[in-house]
């Protein structure tokens, strides 16, 4: 759990560096250019996020393994 935490917070030092060298604008295009990639191609995307959730479901069995 601490792992998770400190994972999140350098990620949100991350985010806030990111935002003040290039400003918010910069910040939220990339999700908004994402959501427009998903909307022309759902299929190939749903592919991508299917791996990317069987990828996190491998990493918790791993991690409860003793």
């Amino acid at each position: 759990m601490a792992h998770a935490l400190w994972s999140a917070g350098a990620i949100l030092v991350v985010l806030g560096l990111i935002a003040h060298l290039f400003g918010w604008e910069a910040v939220v295009w990339i999700p908004e250019a994402a959501l427009d990639a998903i909307r022309e191609d759902p299929k190939t995307y749903g592919i991508i996020a299917l791996g990317l959730l069987l990828m996190f479901i491998a990493r918790l069995i791993t991690r409860r393994r003793p």
